[in-house]
């Protein structure tokens, strides 16, 4: 596959917040799920991105729309890995076997998460996984020196869960209805020897929360979002955050909605592709 070697370019600018679909239609010739723009709050401006380019598309953008571009220095054209290695934040990276795992400690002393190529969900690929990472590992900056903890609702392969681990959190839950996501998320959370991470099967709509959690993560469909969104919202500590991902740009509004109306504050928004995921805070003021 020697292909992954040669697509290790980012591409990105700052653009002006109106013109975004303006830039997915510009850019729509790279494929939904290479081109990102994130936004925050308030901001008239948001940051451009279009991953995974060879050198010949990354100079071509340059040359045409201007912006910087920046290589993926730990792929390489020697043994490519079976998937392109996902780099978080400089924070730490998502890859697909053992033998890569060993390696990216042992060149840079980030941790690393093993997820095996052959998984068909969960790998950290998908856009609204990927920017759940992204928003994940941001928000972990934030707590240098303090004690939080990570809920994984929907936690699927159980790669969310994991990054928190890795990224700091004390204790970690994850819950999913799927008995075979749960079975997979063990296997894969036993093959990175995490501990204080715990997995529960459980229905999100079906829940009550008994105590609060310092960050939230809720990757799921926009239907199940939308009418758990009080449930969710009350798992939420009071300053704490809560990332919402597995959501279509056609229904942002209404599922960002749900939300502000349980005294969630939308403080970031990332869109890639068809998808968008969003970071929430909960007002201090609010009442549970």
């Amino acid at each position: 596959m020697p292909q992954l070697a040669t697509n290790r370019f980012t591409w990105s600018r700052r653009v002006s917040a109106t013109t975004a679909e303006e830039w997915f239609e510009t850019l729509a010739h790279l494929g939904p799920m290479r081109v990102m723009l994130t936004q925050n709050a308030g901001s008239h401006s948001a940051q451009l991105q279009a991953h995974g380019l060879s050198n010949q598309e990354a100079k071509a953008l340059q040359k045409e729309h201007g912006g910087k571009i920046s290589e993926a220095t730990w792929l390489t054209k020697n043994n490519p890995p079976q998937r392109a290695p996902i780099r978080v934040r400089g924070r730490f990276s998502v890859v697909s076997t053992e033998a890569e795992k060993r390696a990216a400690f042992e060149k840079d002393g980030k941790p690393a998460l093993w997820i095996p190529a052959g998984l068909a969900f969960g790998t950290g690929e998908h856009a609204t996984t990927a920017m759940c990472l992204r928003h994940l590992a941001d928000i972990s900056t934030g707590f240098k020196g303090k004690t939080w903890e990570f809920l994984d609702l929907g936690t699927g392969s159980a790669i969310l869960a994991m990054a928190a681990r890795v990224l700091g959190a004390s204790k970690v839950l994850g819950t999913d209805f799927d008995a075979l996501a749960l079975r997979t998320a063990k296997e894969n959370v036993l093959n990175n020897g995490l501990t204080q991470l715990k997995l529960i099967r459980s229905d999100v709509l079906k829940w009550t929360p008994e105590r609060t959690w310092d960050v939230v993560a809720a990757n799921l469909f926009s239907g199940v979002l939308i009418e758990a969104a009080p449930i969710i919202a009350k798992a939420v500590a009071k300053g704490g955050h809560l990332l919402l991902s597995g959501v279509l740009r056609e229904q942002e509004e209404e599922v960002l909605a749900a939300f502000t109306v349980q005294k969630l504050s939308i403080e970031r928004v990332a869109r890639k592709g068809k998808w968008i995921s969003a970071c929430a805070r909960k007002t201090l003021t609010a009442v549970r």
